[in-house]
């Protein structure tokens, strides 16, 4: 082997080790039950799904453990089908209703969804300006938990964090606080995240970007989807009714 070849070659090695070195891993995965109240003038239109926070303290990922189940599930049926001719059936994979997923980096908060087949990434504009209040205590999950109080999305909160765990993460786009949020809820308990377990992992945080647009931009086209879900393609009076009473339905949102 030439020597300026055996270099380039010792280069590309080198690079390759650093490039995997650089990928982020959790220290912990936290996950919480998530509480979503559709119609405000509807308890029983509740959904509660298991969501998973995989963080290091400077970066994490937030996602749906029912959702991303169904996805490497339906991954597995489908290479599985590949290799024996089968018929992919998804009926057993488990059932999701929230697609969104949070990314943060030290600096910024990136939240993606989908609307319909397209998926949208925006950077949360929001400056969680948190009031502490080292009187109020409670203990959640063995854990003694201090209060905390924020404004986001034009919604108060009221969240419990406990400095026996100093990571500075939280559910969905919550962080910034001196210690792991172990739940938080909406004043009128519209929207909660409630603790289910903590252990220690070693996991890839990974970012799956969408289409980036602004926080307002991604709103227009909710509004946009709601109005007209088919996009022209049915326009009929009991389609214009379905639409008029999904809105009067899903009255509530994260943001």
């Amino acid at each position: 082997m030439k020597p300026l070849f055996r270099i380039f070659l010792l280069f590309l090695c080198f690079n390759y080790v650093r490039g995997q070195e650089k990928k982020d891993y959790s220290e912990i995965e936290v996950k919480y039950k998530y509480t979503f109240v559709q119609d405000t003038l509807d308890k029983l239109s509740t959904i509660n799904e298991p969501m998973v926070l995989l963080t290091n303290g400077k970066k994490s990922i937030y996602y749906s453990e029912n959702y991303k189940a169904a996805v490497d599930g339906f991954g597995k049926k489908l290479e599985d089908a590949m290799k024996t001719g089968n018929i992919v059936d998804p009926g057993s994979l488990p059932k999701s209703k929230v697609k969104h997923n949070v990314y943060k980096d030290e600096n910024k908060t990136y939240i993606s969804n989908y609307l319909g087949r397209n998926y949208y990434t925006y950077e949360s504009p929001d400056k969680l300006d948190w009031q502490i209040d080292n009187k109020s205590t409670s203990t959640i999950g063995g854990y003694k938990c201090n209060k905390a109080v924020v404004s986001a999305g034009g919604k108060n909160f009221i969240a419990w964090f406990t400095y026996d765990i100093p990571i500075s993460d939280g559910p969905y786009k919550f962080r910034g606080l001196p210690g792991l949020i172990l739940k938080i809820n909406e004043v009128n308990n519209y929207i909660g995240f409630e603790l289910i377990s903590i252990n220690k992992t070693s996991l890839p945080i990974e970012q799956k970007k969408g289409l980036i647009v602004s926080k307002d931009q991604f709103i227009t086209k909710r509004k946009e989807y709601m109005n007209d879900p088919y996009q022209g393609k049915i326009n009929n009076p009991e389609y214009r009714k379905m639409i008029e009473d999904n809105k009067r339905k899903y009255n509530n949102s994260l943001e």
